[in-house]
């Protein structure tokens, strides 16, 4: 494929450092592989002499299949070292680590492996985990590591309890690893950075055999990756960078857009291309993405523009709510599919997961097709799962299999040898259809005075003989003892259930078991289970108008029923011709036909924890940047009215977003002038 002039001047840029502002869609992985290829076509670097990283596998295995199509015959013999950080950083220390005291064979533990090693630490030093979530713990020291910080350096950083407890877990987890011969993803980049520092002789050693290194996406590099990318090039200055400031949109990552900003100044005298022309949207997209983003300022000047023409204008919705948003969604999808646009040329974007809830609804109650990427399902997910087999349990007390899934949630420490133990006590005591929950609430019964069984279980036939007298056995007693705090939870769970309404059931499990603070630890992941969690009060409130036992019913009921078409559908989502659903953060580097941009609010998009931070705010606008950017040919915006969120119904307001949109460029219709519904 024929290179423009800037995409020409940067692949034939030989020597020194060069950074490339390469703009949404403007091909900036030709760009990269191209300029490789040239380098080892024109004899300028023997292979082995470039080092490329990127941030997914995915990524530089693209770029090594594209340098090998690119190369002469002659060439492809060897191929650069293309990989990630983490995986350049794990070819490093196995063959300098042990100047760190790291064995050859060292292992490397994912989170999973590093969040245990945490628990036994706080376990050791007799930490509270109930006060001190392991999970935040770990995110505190990952994030120091990231940031360069030595847990003696965090010592001096000590501001509260927490951070004491961080200040006392770091040191000992690293100890823990080290002397297990391990280390986590993060040391992955941070030992070796401080092998280039230590150690003048492999400084040189790697300066001298990577003569040019190239970084992709450089407006995502960390602290530690910057600092490992300028001492891998300190002695020849032979580093090209390619990225683009007004996508950088991993703050939450430690990511920072100040890297690429800083670039000229790092390196005096670097040679600046800016890639602008895009290959993918028209120009009216490409306008309205300029219009937003310029509003930003820390960011590098540069426009993009096409030569493919001024395309449609985009739409702009306003709907009732969010069923109707939804609705007008899916309405589009329909007519787009009737007009021969494939279901897999569109993707609908949100700000956060809690939102697909509506639309994945809308679209099987139509039967379309979709696809959720980066994301499980609304009813897949594990605090909603936790949270229907609570009501599935109190709906039902012979539904075993419920109820041991939330036995432990939170951990309560009752092991399977216990449940065996119980399962067995129960099927001897109450006859072959006594579970553990059964009993659990038999107990709970007894204890409370109930005599009459019938009303107690209403529709179960439970023997009143073999409960009569059950107290007064021993084992019975001691099973009574041990778990009385968990009898206590489930018998005042489950006689709730006879009195609210499932909404109030929600917060009721919530507060009486502590699960909002249990899965609150801090990170974002967090802040979205506890979003799904409002929402699943949002699908509960289309029931209130029912009785206390029949609104639970009745909301377990439809919920089963959209479980059942979800399977019945995955088949056609997950591999035919499909919708594509994700978040915004999750669509970048993706490209679609027609994008429906969701929940266009002040609150949702820009999210309100953006509001009192001028930083966060402008990468909430690079975000939606980035979810212009993804539209080729059409681009759909919708906002609601009126929204059920975080547990209650509250107006909206349209967000800023929007209004930085020039009006000429946008077509509106509102779901109060049904004559009005356009779809450009």
């Amino acid at each position: 494929m024929e290179l423009n002039s800037q995409q020409k001047q940067a692949v034939e840029h030989a020597k020194g450092p060069l950074l490339i502002f390469a703009g949404a869609g403007s091909g900036k992985t030709r760009v990269i592989t191209y300029r490789i290829a040239w380098l080892i076509e024109q004899r300028i670097a023997e292979p082995e002499q470039i080092l490329a990283v990127t941030f997914t596998r995915k990524a530089a295995g693209e770029m090594k299949e594209r340098i090998l199509r690119l190369l002469s015959g002659q060439h492809q013999g060897a191929l650069p070292y293309i990989g990630t950080f983490h995986s350049f950083g794990a070819l490093l220390l196995r063959k300098e680590g042990q100047r760190l005291g790291l064995p050859v064979g060292f292992s490397i533990y994912d989170p999973d492996d590093g969040l245990h090693v945490v628990k036994e630490v706080m376990d050791d030093l007799k930490i509270d985990k109930k006060q001190y979530n392991p999970q935040t713990v770990l995110g505190n020291i990952s994030s120091s590591k990231n940031e360069l910080v030595s847990p003696d350096e965090y010592r001096t950083f000590v501001q509260g309890p927490f951070d004491e407890v961080v200040s006392e877990v770091y040191p000992r987890y690293e100890e823990t690893l080290r002397a297990r011969g391990a280390v986590d993803f993060d040391d992955l980049q941070m030992l070796p950075l401080k092998l280039l520092q230590e150690f003048p002789e492999v400084k040189k050693k790697y300066n001298d055999v990577y003569q040019f290194v190239m970084v992709d996406e450089y407006q995502d590099t960390n602290q530690v990756q910057y600092q490992l990318v300028k001492s891998l090039v300190n002695s020849h200055k032979n580093i090209c960078v390619v990225g683009d400031d007004d996508q950088g949109i991993y703050s939450w990552r430690g990511a920072t857009i100040k890297n690429i900003l800083s670039f000229e100044r790092d390196f005096p005298g670097a040679k600046v291309i800016r890639l602008e022309q895009n290959y993918r949207s028209t120009a009216n997209i490409l306008r309205a993405a300029h219009a937003v983003i310029s509003n930003n300022n820390e960011r590098a000047q540069k426009s993009l523009w096409t030569s493919e023409g001024e395309g449609v204008r985009l739409s702009l919705y306003e709907a009732r709510n969010e069923k109707d948003e939804a609705t007008y969604v899916v309405r589009g999808i329909e007519h787009l599919v009737r007009s021969g646009t494939s279901l897999n040329d569109i993707a609908i974007l949100y700000r956060i997961n809690a939102q697909s809830r509506a639309l994945e609804e809308e679209l099987l109650r139509n039967a379309v097709p979709y696809r959720l990427v980066g994301g499980v399902r609304f009813y897949e997910r594990r605090e909603i799962k936790d949270m229907l087999a609570f009501l599935r349990f109190i709906a039902n007390p012979l539904d075993e299999l419920s109820f041991l899934r939330v036995i432990n949630v939170p951990p309560r420490k009752i092991g399977k040898t216990s449940i065996d133990s119980l399962r067995k006590t129960a099927k001897e005591m109450l006859g072959e259809d006594g579970s553990v929950g059964l009993l659990f609430l038999v107990l709970w019964g007894l204890t409370a005075g109930v005599t009459d069984w019938d009303e107690y279980f209403p529709g179960l036939d439970v023997d009143a003989e073999a409960v009569d007298g059950l107290l007064e056995r021993d084992e019975i007693q001691k099973i009574k003892e041990k778990y009385a705090t968990v009898i206590s939870l489930f018998g005042k769970l489950y006689e709730a259930g006879k009195r609210e309404r499932v909404r109030c059931l929600i917060d009721l499990i919530i507060e009486l078991t502590g699960y909002e603070e249990w899965i609150d630890d801090g990170t974002a992941q967090a802040e979205a289970r506890l979003e799904n969690l409002y929402e699943l009060k949002v699908v509960a409130d289309r029931h209130a108008a029912l009785g206390p036992r029949d609104s639970l019913l009745a909301f377990l009921e439809d919920v089963a029923l959209v479980e059942q078409e979800e399977k019945s559908d995955r088949g056609n989502g997950e591999n035919g011709d499909a919708v594509t659903l994700m978040t915004m953060h999750a669509a970048k580097g993706l490209e679609f036909d027609t994008v429906f941009m969701t929940g266009m609010e002040e609150g949702l998009f820009p999210h309100a924890r953006s509001f009192t931070s001028p930083s966060e705010l402008e990468e909430e606008r690079r975000l939606c940047y980035v979810g212009i950017t993804r539209a080729k040919r059409r681009l759909l915006l919708t906002f609601s009215e009126n929204r059920k969120t975080y547990g209650g119904l509250s107006e909206r307001i349209p967000s800023r977003f929007i209004s930085e949109i020039p009006e000429d460029l946008v077509e509106f219709s509102s779901w109060n002038r049904q004559d009005d519904y356009r779809l450009s």
